[in-house]
């Protein structure tokens, strides 16, 4: 298979990659100055493959390294990150994507995220550097999400392990890694996001409801759609909830879908997804679309998750509720 790896000659591709280099983000400046320049096997920054720009390429190992900022976890991002991804990992590559705000709060973790992921490609190119086989299928943490709910890699939030060396940083360069007065790390806000759903027939008419509360503000969410089922209901209402959120944040989930918590907290949405939407009995995971959204999602922020009894004492969730209701009757 010809290692080549997109048009030889593409002026226009070539000359934006350029402009990139010159004006990158804090982040990326951060990672490349701290890190990526100063690492063996190479990488390469703003490397024009397949009529993208991709923030950073190793060769050696064939493995990409993406910075998602907030604006890729909008709808249209999402989409048009999982055709970019798709389309890099069918010339066999492994594509990281790794939120912004996971470099700011937490750098060695991020460092060693990379470290990991290109020891694992290497190996797998020794073995069979010609073979067409899929990057998704064999990284084992493609996701900065999926790497932080292993425990099999014996981390703890991320950091490194016990005894484990730092980081070595390349000599300071000319250009300081980030801006003058810049904060390292910064505090997230704590939002509680309550969220339930509704249908009637399942599959039928239904509606979504969500509360979003942070420091004494509330903001109410609804939708619906005239043919759903109960459980796209409770997705799309926590999906809803978290596109509101413009920074990454401490996000408390409230919901009395145990559909929806169970398979979040316990991990079995991950799994689902690492086994292409397949369940440990064999069966196809139902709601790919929306799950693999909403894993999206969790990524940019800290989940913390909470089942509630539904129609209970718990006044939000009981809101959320009639705010579904509300929007289910109006396909009714």
């Amino acid at each position: 298979m010809s290692t080549e790896l997109g048009p030889k000659h593409n002026p226009a591709l070539t000359g934006l990659a350029k402009t990139l280099r010159n004006h990158m983000t804090r982040e990326e400046r951060h990672l490349w100055y701290d890190f990526l320049r100063g690492y063996s096997p190479r990488f390469l920054r703003q490397k024009v493959i397949d009529g993208y720009i991709v923030d950073f390429y190793c060769h050696a190992a064939r493995l990409v390294v993406e910075l998602d900022g907030s604006q890729h976890y909008e709808e249209k991002g999402l989409l048009a990150d999982h055709i970019r991804t798709d389309r890099l990992e069918e010339r066999r590559l492994t594509v990281l994507r790794i939120p912004n705000n996971a470099v700011k709060q937490n750098f060695p973790g991020v460092c060693e995220f990379i470290m990991l992921a290109v020891m694992e490609a290497l190996k797998r190119e020794s073995v069979s550097p010609s073979h067409p086989r899929s990057a998704r299928a064999t990284a084992p943490f493609r996701q900065w999400g999926h790497y932080l709910q292993d425990e099999s890699l014996g981390h703890q939030g991320c950091l490194l392990d016990k005894g484990a060396k730092e980081v070595d940083p390349p000599p300071a360069s000319r250009e300081p890694p980030l801006d003058k007065g810049a904060k390292e790390v910064d505090i997230m806000k704590t939002v509680e996001l309550y969220t339930d759903g509704a249908c009637s027939g399942n599959p039928g008419p239904g509606g979504w409801g969500a509360i979003l509360r942070w420091n004494g503000h509330q903001r109410e969410l609804s939708g619906g759609e005239a043919q759903t089922t109960n459980n796209r209901m409770e997705l799309t209402a926590v999906i809803q909830g978290l596109l509101a959120l413009r920074e990454s944040c401490v996000v408390e989930l409230w919901s009395d879908s145990k559909y929806v918590i169970d398979a979040l907290e316990k991990g079995w949405a991950w799994g689902w997804r690492k086994k292409g939407w397949v369940k440990s009995d064999k069966k196809p995971a139902l709601n790919p679309d929306l799950w693999a959204m909403l894993l999206d999602l969790t990524r940019q922020h800290e989940m913390h998750y909470h089942w509630v009894k539904g129609h209970a004492d718990n006044e939000f969730n009981n809101r959320c509720d009639a705010l579904a209701v509300a929007e289910r009757e109006k396909f009714v």
